[in-house]
């Protein structure tokens, strides 16, 4: 099954648009200068590929985004210094401060197209909760 999921593509943005050479570096592409983080057990980078990959407990985070995940694997244009595609595989769980929570077994974000496409297993379904803003009078 097969879900487009634009209400994170503006967030994911933040998380993709780093590189995934470093571990907390400033996203340029972003202009907001807010750092992501990204750990795992493992990195494989190949320049002639221009992939970077993160094996094992995937964690990446910025200021108001958690993105986990078995694996997750960067594409990178000519010059290696901006990512094209992101592939986050395996117990996919995206989570934003303000509540909103997506689950998937796979994620994709094509950078150049701004898409995010969330994927279930054949039997599984994609998972998203969306929690809307409160209106002022709620908030009191």
């Amino acid at each position: 099954m097969r879900r487009s999921a634009g209400w994170t593509c503006g967030a994911l943005l933040l998380f993709f648009a780093a590189s995934a050479m470093a571990g907390e570096i400033p996203s340029e592409s972003t202009g907001t200068g807010r750092p992501t983080t990204v750990t795992a057990d493992r990195l494989v980078v190949s320049r002639k590929e221009r992939r970077a990959v993160y094996t094992g407990n995937v964690v990446a985070t910025t200021t108001d985004l958690t993105v986990t995940a078995d694996r997750m694997e960067f594409e990178f244009d000519e010059k290696m210094e901006a990512v094209e595609r992101m592939v986050a595989i395996g117990n996919v769980q995206i989570s934003r401060s303000d509540g909103t929570r997506a689950m998937s077994e796979q994620a994709t974000y094509d950078v150049l197209q701004d898409r995010l496409m969330l994927e279930g297993k054949e039997r599984g379904r994609v998972t998203a909760v969306i929690y809307p803003k409160q209106q002022p009078e709620q908030a009191r």
